[in-house]
Parts: C-alpha cells; sequence; structure tokens
C-alpha cells in the first residue's frame, strides 16, 4: 500500500482471517472460562494479528467497511468480556456450583453468532460476489430454536456443561474453515500467491504446532482438534504455494526444499509428541497406581 500498489492485497481472503478472528475471539473464550491464563495471551495474540491484516484489506477496499466495522465492534466486546473473566478467576478454578449470569449469556450468545458465521463464510467462499446475510440469519433463527428446546429439556449441570462446550466449538468449526477461502482462491487465482507471505504461514504453523502437547495433555478435545486441523491446514496453504510457480520467472512460489523440510520437520515432531505422550501418560499412570493404599 506504501509503494502505491495495494492490488496485491486482492489475493487475501478476508472471509478466512475473519473466520480465524472469530475462532480467536471465541477460543479465547473457552480458555478464560477455566481461567487457563496462558493459552487466552496466545488467542489475544492471534485477535490482534487478524485484526490488523482485516484493517490493511479494508483500508485498500477489498472487504466491506460495514463487515469489518461490525467484525472489530464484536471482537472489541469479546475481548473485553474475556479479560474480565479472567481477571475474576485471578488463577481461581472455576467454581463448580456456578450460577447463571453475564459470563453464561456471552458463552450462550458468542457460542451462537460463531456456529451461525460457518454457513456464511462456506456461502460466501462458493459465492463470491453475493452480499446477502441470508446463510448467517436463517442458520442463528434455527440455532436459537434448537438450543432454546435443548436447553428447556436439560435441568442444572446439563443445561450449563452445553453452554459452557458452544464458544469452543464454535471456534474449532470456525479454525477448520478459515483456511477454506484462501486455499481456494489461491487454486482459482495461482498467479497471484506472490501476494502471500511464506514467513507468516510458517509461523502460524510453529504456533498451532507448540500447543498440540498441551492440548493432548490437558484433554480438551476442542483444543486439540483445533490445534491439530490448523496444522493440517497450514501445511496445505504451503502445499498450493509449493505446486505452483510463477508466469514471469517459472519458478515455484516455495522453494521444494523448504517444502519438504517444513514437512518433515512436521512429521518428525508428530511422531515425537505422539510418544512422549505415551510415556508421560504411562508415567502419571504407575505414579498414581503406586500412591494408592494397599
Amino acid at each position: 500500500m506504501a509503494s502505491g500498489h495495494p492490488t496485491a492485497l486482492s489475493i487475501i481472503s478476508w472471509e478466512g482471517y475473519l473466520s480465524a478472528m472469530f475462532g480467536n475471539s471465541l477460543m479465547c473464550s473457552h480458555f478464560a472460562a477455566s481461567g487457563e491464563r496462558s493459552a487466552v495471551n496466545v488467542q489475544l495474540v492471534g485477535i490482534l494479528n487478524n485484526f490488523l491484516i482485516l484493517t490493511q484489506v479494508a483500508l485498500a477496499g477489498f472487504m466491506p467497511l460495514a463487515v469489518f466495522l461490525a467484525a472489530a465492534a464484536f471482537t472489541a466486546f469479546a475481548t473485553f468480556m474475556n479479560l474480565a473473566r479472567v481477571a475474576a478467576l485471578a488463577g481461581a478454578a472455576r467454581p463448580a456450583d456456578e450460577k447463571w449470569g453475564s459470563w453464561q449469556m456471552w458463552q450462550l450468545g458468542s457460542g451462537l453468532v460463531g456456529l451461525a458465521v460457518v454457513p456464511q463464510v462456506l456461502y460466501n467462499t462458493v459465492s463470491p460476489a453475493a452480499s446477502t446475510l441470508l446463510p448467517f440469519i436463517c442458520t442463528l433463527v434455527l440455532l436459537g430454536a434448537v438450543l432454546g428446546l435443548r436447553l428447556s429439556a436439560k435441568g442444572g449441570s446439563d443445561a450449563a456443561t452445553l453452554v459452557r462446550q458452544l464458544p469452543g466449538w464454535g471456534a474449532t468449526l470456525l479454525f477448520a474453515l478459515s483456511p477454506l477461502p484462501q486455499l481456494v482462491r489461491n487454486l482459482l487465482e495461482p498467479q497471484s500467491l506472490e501476494g502471500l507471505s511464506v514467513g507468516t504461514m510458517l509461523l502460524a504453523l510453529l504456533g498451532n504446532a507448540l500447543m498440540v502437547p498441551r492440548a493432548l495433555w490437558v484433554r480438551d478435545v476442542v483444543w486439540l482438534s483445533g490445534t491439530t486441523w490448523a496444522c493440517v491446514a497450514g501445511w496445505g496453504q504451503l502445499f498450493s504455494m509449493f505446486r505452483s510457480a510463477s508466469a514471469a520467472t517459472g519458478r515455484r512460489f516455495l522453494d521444494p526444499w523448504l517444502f519438504f523440510c517444513v514437512t518433515g520437520a512436521l512429521l518428525l515432531y508428530t511422531g515425537y509428541v505422539v510418544a512422549q505422550h505415551r510415556r508421560a501418560t504411562a508415567a502419571a499412570a504407575a505414579a498414581a497406581a503406586g500412591a494408592r493404599p494397599a
């Protein structure tokens, strides 16, 4: 943009980055609910990163301003709620008999919005020229009705558990969906791949890979699903750059040596994490068995 060439930003899929930012916001709520401060910080960094990219895309005119402002308002409020929750817990465990309040209302509302965004992004990916919000509105109304019936049928702890899981699963679906618009655009417009940053993709892949061991250890299925899929999707982004070449120079957008090194390192790392997790689990089980009274 500074050099007078803002059209290079047209390759960036704002739908994908918007899904990722909403996913970060909802996953932040998922971790804030249990006071997982380090994981909350990671999601806050993700929110800031995606917001900065969307700001540039909106300033360049490749993202509707109304959508950008609405997303910014939602994300700002989500950040406020999540930080307030973390401050309220202040390192303490979540109360087992927590009553219904503003935090539970936020979990319910944000989870519904996150799940309703999924079909909207899919629709925009298939029909990028369309400007209707009908998929979002219809899904929001339908989910609200279904969830209302479920909550009325359930009671007490069952209803609280259902509401508590909504942001996490909404975030997981958004994370799973976020690479799709960019991958579609990469395949349809391979010559515009020069506008993408390999460094950004490598850092995102590395960051998600480093969260897999913690997600495995705490047995958080939502977290593990999101980080694992993000690693797969990140590799897919690199593969789309590896398979495409510049029409001007004939060179691939991603050096084959770098692609195969990253692929091999990712496979070795995955095997190492799984092996260490099994060893740590076995050691913990043996220690627990030894601590039991005869």
